[in-house]
């Protein structure tokens, strides 16, 4: 059977050129990205396939595939074609060790995915090429944005072809995050004259003349209706050939690219306008089993009429399928078609693609369209699908099920389904309130009371969304008629909770009472366990730590039979935080590393990252910046401050931002600046007290004081009270807030910061570091050696190494005045001590007071390395030495008991500081370092 016509690719020269060059470094060991994008009809799949071939003549293994509309739902499907389908795929399926159906699958999937490419790239150099981006799954945009990042200093080509955006989309950020990491962009335009030239001497196999130029340039450039005129001028028999020179013998059009496609296809047989036509509904590709069970005729008459729509080029055959000869060809044909036969058509295309085995995902999307009042395959596998995607895509979920609802009857026993799960998955998305007031209605005129109660206690215990958006669920279910005593006392304890984690702390402590009078009265497990939690979380933002410690410890005790999963996470991460309050950081590190090993071995990603931050906080609390640096920048690499719904995670955000001062990483803390004003106008007021906080901070580090203070107000109470953050909280911001009230002269901020460290201190005696705290805030605000000194000698009780320092600092600050030699003393020890912790903008900083008071002598500390091995840390040295010997990140990782990208944060410090940028140059240099 005939194909498309093989030709010479013309016109993109300078294209292949710099795509060639970028495939070349991947005999380096350097990682490539290359975006393309053009109009449709601009040749990307076809450069695409000749960057596959020039992948391969130089030894580079290949994965291709193009994303299909109709898998647009379809968890991944275009990257995992790429990698795991043809004849010689990149990876073995059999290596992706779970079927990932747990709802945060593709957090684990993406990181064994990432597993499986490292080893393959150690072995050889891959290139994995995706066509047709702009149709992609959102879980292949996930990838997109995540593995070259992620995969960095492996010799892994990325070739991703798309369209031109009409909008911003998530895959236009993923590709901007990339470009800004130094992915290359390569524009297709139309082709050039000289191109065009080329392009019809290959096809006609003679110089074309004038008049055969003339009709071309109809085509404006377009290398597919250039090709299309070509394929139907010779399909009229409209050229003639004499001595090696092409000429028309008439002057129109060829009817395949003036006619509309409904009179092309008039010009075939009865039989293959029907087969053309069926097809098109089948996908751009599909199998000739398929296209006879839809036409529900023998494979064997199929024949003449798959042959006839070869010759004409419509279809094409494709790895051993059939496909259409591009997808403009199949829109169009899909055009020509009337509504409603389309409709019917895609119908009957849906079921066959079921039978086939297809998965409820894969065909919801023509179900959605195609689909009648009635339709029971319809319904159960639009439900099917929604609930499939309703953690993964909630708003693609949502859409199956409101179609859902729409083709069910009033009555139809699996409505209330429905309807809860369309709810679940419009609260999950968040972003729209007509939205959500669809929901509520929804659930309001189908479910019971009893039943709407219990969807909405679902979302309300739903911790990766928006906290509002769980206590308004929350509030409405309390307002259903005749709740039974559990549900009730389920609901007012989740109330509660919300409200304290929301920051709205007035309006949590007013529903108190009612709360614990009806849990009770319930005795129930499950609403008990939520309320001690709340109620700790509530007396820590009183700075009552001791009967915080105390609640915590025996919800956890009494949390294991309540059956609730999640909250018992929540509450072993809280019983630790609470033992990092009272100083106590091995006890909460333990907690930290056996959280994060529990929530991998039961794959539960929420609770991995909610760990994984925590973890990070701890190790800045300790000064241990290197190493704090590595988890957090791992963690919020892709942060855009939409995400950051939830307060721990504002408040990991903040501790990098902190970081990003101490080691002067100014790039780091633009981005989290603005990160910080989306924070401060999308987020709850707790995660807006942790906004205007990050930002007080940056404009403190500029000297900007004035700005500072406006920040600390912008969130404030209604009284005008500045807030800091309380939950959580770090018991030594208020040395900074006294810094801004020295700085503007506020006497409100100072008292704040005063009597805000001192209450502290005196409700949880014994605690040196909340003891130390208020020490310093004194000797500052009231410029007494003495509180200082007190301050330094607490802190050098605690693991609080960097509070510690701004002690000594402050001490070295007051003590210039009046005893200069005193204060260099103190300032040596400052400087030691910033340098020994990594903190290079506080260390430079104090050096520059110390060359104010005249210190020249070489005793005072030399500038810290900035490159080379002598600047690594020792986890950063481990990571190179690991790296080095071939493991891979998840190896390193297993090794070093950290997060894999953790293990990437410090690969990317690494490369820095060795000025390369793939691991054999590291590999190489590792050698090399040994011997000397």
């Amino acid at each position: 059977m005939p194909t498309v016509p093989a030709r010479e690719f013309q016109g993109r020269d300078a294209e292949l050129a710099l795509i060639r060059n970028e495939l070349e470094r991947l005999s380096d060991g350097t990682e490539s990205v290359v975006v393309v994008d053009g109009a449709a009809g601009m040749g990307k799949s076809r450069l695409l396939a000749e960057v596959a071939a020039i992948a391969r003549s130089l030894g580079i293994r290949v994965g291709s595939s193009a994303a299909d509309p109709s898998e647009a739902v379809v968890e991944v499907a275009a990257l995992l074609t790429a990698l795991f389908d043809g004849a010689e795929p990149l990876l073995d399926p059999g290596e992706l060790s779970t079927l990932h159906a747990q709802p945060e699958q593709r957090f684990w999937l993406l990181r064994d995915l990432q597993q499986l490419l490292e080893r393959a790239a150690l072995e050889s150099p891959l290139l994995i090429s995706i066509d047709d981006a702009h149709w992609a799954d959102s879980g292949t945009v996930a990838a997109i944005r995540m593995l070259p990042m992620r995969l960095m200093g492996l010799p892994i080509a990325w070739v991703i072809a798309l369209r031109p955006p009409r909008e911003a989309t998530p895959l236009v950020f993923a590709l901007e995050q990339l470009k800004q990491e130094g992915a290359r962009t390569v524009t297709l335009g139309p082709l050039d004259d000289d191109a065009v030239v080329q392009l019809a001497t290959d096809m006609l196999a003679a110089q074309p003349d004038q008049s055969i130029l003339k009709q071309l340039a109809e085509a404006e450039g377009s290398p597919f209706l250039v090709v299309e005129t070509l394929l139907g001028l010779q399909e009229e028999e409209r050229i003639r050939v004499v001595d090696g020179r092409a000429e028309l013998i008439d002057g129109r059009l060829p009817h395949r690219v003036h006619e509309k496609m409904r009179e092309r296809l008039g010009r075939l047989s009865d039989e293959a306008s029907d087969a053309v036509t069926v097809a098109a509904s089948l996908g751009r590709t599909f199998t000739f089993d398929q296209l006879a069970r839809t036409l529900g005729r023998p494979a064997s008459e199929l024949l003449a009429p798959v042959g006839e729509l070869l010759e004409a080029n419509l279809l094409v055959e494709r790895d051993e399928n059939l496909a259409f000869w591009h997808d403009l060809t199949r829109e169009a044909v899909r055009a020509s078609v009337p509504v409603t036969a389309r409709r019917a058509l895609d119908r009957q295309a849906a079921v066959v693609l079921l039978e086939a085995g297809a998965l409820p995902v894969e065909v919801a999307v023509q179900l959605a369209a195609s689909a009648e009042v009635g339709d029971e395959v319809a319904i159960a596998t639009l439900l099917d699908a929604a609930k499939a995607l309703v953690t993964t895509d909630p708003g693609t979920a949502a859409q199956f099920g409101q179609r859902a609802l729409e083709i069910a009857p009033a009555h139809h026993p699996q409505r209330g389904e429905i309807v809860g799960t369309t709810a679940i998955a419009l609260h999950i998305t968040g972003n729209s309130e007509q939205a959500i007031a669809f929901a509520d209605r929804a659930l309001r005129e189908t479910l019971p009371a009893l039943q709407e109660a219990e969807v909405r206690l679902s979302i309300a215990g739903m911790f990766a969304i928006s906290p509002e958006i769980r206590i308004g669920a929350g509030r409405l279910a309390l307002n259903l008629p005749d709740l039974p005593k559990t549900v009730r006392a389920r609901h007012l304890a989740c109330l509660f909770h919300n409200l304290v984690t929301a920051g709205r702390l007035d309006e949590a402590r007013a529903v108190l009472e009612e709360t614990r009078a009806t849990v009770e009265s319930a005795d129930d497990a499950r609403a008990t366990f939520t309320l001690r939690v709340a109620e700790s979380a509530l007396e820590y933002t009183d700075d009552r730590f001791g009967p915080s410690h105390e609640l915590i410890t025996a919800a956890y005790r009494d949390g294991i039979f309540a059956g609730d999963d999640q909250r018992l996470r929540l509450a072993h991460m809280w019983h630790g935080e609470l033992l990092s309050i009272a100083d106590r950081y091995e006890e909460a590190l333990a907690i930290a590393a056996d959280g994060l090993a529990a929530a991998q071995r039961d794959q539960q990603g929420w609770a991995y990252q909610m760990f994984e931050t925590w973890h990070g906080r701890m190790l800045l609390r300790t000064g241990r910046i290197s190493e704090a640096a590595a988890v957090l920048e791992g963690r919020f690499a892709l942060e855009d401050g939409t995400h950051a719904a939830a307060v721990l995670d504002a408040a990991g955000i903040v501790a990098l931002g902190r970081l990003a001062i101490h080691i002067g990483d100014t790039r780091q803390a633009r981005r989290l600046g603005d990160i910080a004003q989306v924070m401060l106008e999308e987020g709850t007021p707790a995660v807006r007290r942790h906004a205007g906080w990050l930002l007080a901070i940056f404009a403190m580090a500029k000297g900007e004081a004035e700005a500072a203070r406006r920040w600390l107000r912008a969130p404030a109470d209604p009284d005008g009270r500045a807030i800091l953050p309380r939950f959580p909280l770090d018991i030594a911001d208020e040395v900074l807030l006294a810094r801004v009230a020295l700085a503007t002269q506020d006497d409100a901020l100072a008292q704040l910061a005063l009597s805000t460290s001192r209450r502290r201190a005196e409700l949880n005696p014994g605690i040196g570091s909340i003891a130390a705290t208020a020490a310093h805030v004194r000797g500052l605000l009231e410029r007494n050696h003495a509180d200082l000194r007190e301050a330094v000698a607490l802190f050098e009780g605690t693991p609080r190494r960097l509070e510690l320092a701004a002690a000594l600092e402050d001490l070295g600050a007051e003590l210039t005045a009046t005893d200069r030699d005193a204060a260099i003393d103190v300032l040596g020890r400052t400087l030691a001590l910033y340098t020994e912790l990594g903190a290079t903008w506080d260390a430079r900083r104090v050096r520059s007071r110390l060359r104010g008071l005249g210190v020249r002598r070489r005793l005072v500390t030399a500038e810290p390395e900035t490159s080379g091995w002598a600047a690594m840390t020792t986890s950063e040295l481990t990571v190179a030495q690991l790296v080095a010997e071939g493991l891979t990140n998840r190896e390193v990782a297993e090794r070093l008991f950290v997060s894999p990208h953790t293990v990437n944060s410090h690969l990317r410090h690494v490369f820095s500081k060795l000025g390369i940028n793939s691991r054999v140059e590291l590999a190489r240099l590792a050698r090399d370092y040994e011997m000397a």
